[in-house]
């Protein structure tokens, strides 16, 4: 007899609609209890399908390598000046120790020591002027092989931020992160884009430094997005 599965009642034959609810009947209650059972036996497979998958992508996990905590990316700019006014600065101590230790052999100035100890002095102050110097000149050298680097590092990040630019859009990356997962917004829609677009530069562009990775993928975020 025709059957209900809602209203849990039976019609005479030829009736095809529930006069209670107006839901489409089947064909008795029998056929019914099958349908509900292969529906719950599939939910159950499906869910045990969901815990296996969890289970897999928890173990992968547990085998990868904790990641290294990651610093700040300093420009080699930034290197380079920080290392020019390091010269510049020792470069000022050695020139005034220097002075003082040709002032005071001469006798322009006159300190209270005598024999042994005043040479001594003088010689102290004569290699602490020299040890000066001496850093100054390799921090000098240092600056000027950093300068070099720093002008192939920002052609280098140029190159990199126009080919990310020129492949890649805004929309497109959200685009594909909103098609694996349509909840996204706020906060979690920026981690996701930063990751993805890290991903991106890391394999397109082979970058084994992930601080420097890091400091581009700021970079890129803010001309596509703005400021996070």
């Amino acid at each position: 007899m025709p059957y209900c599965p809602k209203c849990d009642m039976e019609f005479v034959e030829g009736v095809t609609v529930c006069t209670d609810c107006g839901g489409p009947l089947v064909e008795s209650r029998e056929a019914a209890q099958a349908q509900k059972a292969a529906e719950k036996e599939k939910l159950e497979q499906e869910m045990r399908l969901r815990y296996e998958e969890m289970q897999k992508a928890a173990k992968e996990m547990e085998k990868q390598p904790a990641r290294q905590p990651v610093g700040t990316y300093v420009k080699k700019e930034q290197r380079y000046e920080d290392m020019n006014s390091s010269a510049s600065a020792f470069f000022l101590v050695g020139g005034v120790l220097a002075l003082i230790a040709a002032v005071s052999l001469l006798g322009y100035l006159p300190l209270p020591l005598y024999g042994v100890s005043r040479i001594l002095f003088h010689v102290l102050l004569i290699l602490m002027a020299a040890g000066s110097i001496a850093v100054a000149v390799s921090s000098k050298k240092s600056a000027a092989r950093l300068k070099v680097q720093a002008a192939d590092e920002e052609k280098e990040t140029e190159d990199i931020l126009q080919w990310f630019l020129k492949t890649y859009s805004a929309r497109g990356l959200d685009d594909q992160l909103l098609m694996e997962d349509p909840e996204l917004s706020g906060e979690e829609l920026e981690l996701k884009r930063f990751e993805l677009i890290q991903d991106y530069l890391v394999t397109g562009r082979d970058l084994p430094d992930q601080s420097y990775a890091d400091a581009l993928c700021d970079m890129i975020y803010e001309r596509l997005y703005g400021k996070a």
